[in-house]
């Protein structure tokens, strides 16, 4: 598999592909640009945006791209890109990993997948109305017999067949969320062979973060199915980010502005969490909340202090700033995205909160590998005031002659 772009009126909305140009697609990878281009109609947008929608796959985000519905995959060692603008996610574990890496990050929760039904309405019932077992993707082995259908293969055609049934088991995402889009009772499988991160995150975003997962097909026809979801298909709806077709998108911070406040604010989200999830919560619950955990803590603790001491309301003088700074660049290697988010919030908060410190003055201004090299001793201080002072001289505006030499300069040619 790869991950590829597809270009949907001038918008870049990439999914997962097989290697083989042959072989039959999952078909939860193939939903995401399908709702897209029925969202997006016929317009063509003026600059090349990138959208994540449907599926794991914010660990793909590149700095600046667009977030709709798209969800945190709970099996992969990821940092979460900056900037992203993200309009809707999956659930409140992928909301909690963003909010704590200072992402700002709306409550608006869904897989896009649940609007199916009513982007794409034309999907009739077809198979026997019956109990149906969809497997996830990387465990086709696990259960055999005639009701069950390979998550490989057009993704309207299994709708249909998901859509005719009566019960749905399954260790698939989306062959639960088009169950719940087709009104179709269903019931989780514990997944042998994913982390339950995605399943708990999409039926928290559904109001049911007390689901129970089967450990068997017989278990889940003994235990029924999940309750309806609670969700707002019209607010998931109306975040589909349509300006990117419509001139571009909306204005993004990158100054790391409200950085203490979103980390605190993910903090908040994950005790919601675990109190949603409730004292008696089953393994596969308490393996995800753990994970949110660990995904929001895996971060460079130096850079987390700058930037804290870095946000708007902070009371660091611009000293603390710049002994943080120091901390920083001495703790963690160049990472280009990384160093030109701690730039950008350098140039912001020593704007109004100045100091001597040349590591930190250099720094601001984006040159974050001379910073570093003065701060690990590498290059000495004077490498730093003379970049400073010939940046300075650059900067300059050109001198303007006094009145009187202009007057006389423009009689000279007056005369000529």
């Amino acid at each position: 598999m790869s991950f590829d772009d597809s270009t949907i009126g001038g918008v870049r909305v990439p999914r997962w592909i097989p290697e083989d140009p042959g072989a039959a697609a999952n078909f939860g990878d193939e939903i995401g640009p399908l709702l897209v281009a029925a969202l997006a109609g016929d317009a063509v947008a003026p600059a090349g945006a990138r959208l994540l929608s449907v599926g794991s796959v914010i660990h793909f985000a590149e700095p600046g791209d667009v977030v709709w519905g798209a969800g945190i995959n709970g099996k992969v060692r990821q940092r979460v890109r900056y900037p992203l603008d993200v309009r809707a996610v999956r659930g409140p574990l992928t909301r909690a990993v963003l909010l704590g890496s200072g992402v700002p990050t709306p409550e608006v929760f869904g897989d896009p997948a649940l609007l199916l039904p009513r982007l794409l309405p034309d999907v009739e019932p077809a198979g026997a109305a019956d109990v149906l077992v969809v497997p996830n993707l990387n465990e086709l082995d696990r259960v055999g017999g005639e009701g069950v259908l390979s998550p490989l293969g057009d993704p309207l055609d299994i709708a249909s067949r998901i859509r005719a049934a009566t019960f749905v088991v399954a260790s698939s995402l989306h062959a639960l969320v088009l169950a719940d889009a087709y009104g179709v009772p269903s019931r989780p499988l514990v997944p042998a062979a994913e982390h339950p991160f995605k399943y708990l995150d999409y039926y928290a975003g559904t109001g049911r973060a007390d689901v129970r997962f089967a450990s068997s097909v017989e278990e889940a026809l003994e235990l029924g199915p999940v309750a309806p979801p609670e969700v707002d298909l019209d607010a998931l709806e109306a975040a589909f980010p349509r300006d990117l077709w419509e001139g571009g998108s909306r204005p993004v911070d990158r100054t790391s502005r409200h950085d203490a406040r979103l980390r605190a604010e993910g903090a908040r989200a994950q005790a919601a969490l675990a109190l949603a999830v409730g004292r008696d919560a089953p393994d596969a619950a308490a393996q995800a909340l753990l994970r949110t955990a660990q995904l929001a803590a895996e971060q460079p603790a130096h850079l987390v202090d700058l930037l804290a001491a870095s946000s708007e309301g902070s009371a660091a003088p611009g000293d603390e700033i710049a002994r943080l700074l120091g901390s920083f660049l001495r703790a963690n290697p160049a990472r280009g995205d990384i160093d030109q988010r701690v730039a950008k919030a350098l140039a912001r908060a020593l704007a109004e909160r100045r100091t001597p410190d040349v590591v930190a003055r250099v720094a601001a201004t984006g040159k974050v590998s001379l910073a570093r090299a003065i701060a690990t001793g590498e290059e000495p201080p004077a490498s730093g005031e003379a970049f400073l002072a010939d940046r300075e001289r650059e900067q300059a505006p050109e001198p303007v002659p006094p009145r009187g030499i202009l007057s006389r300069i423009r009689g000279r040619r007056g005369s000529a």
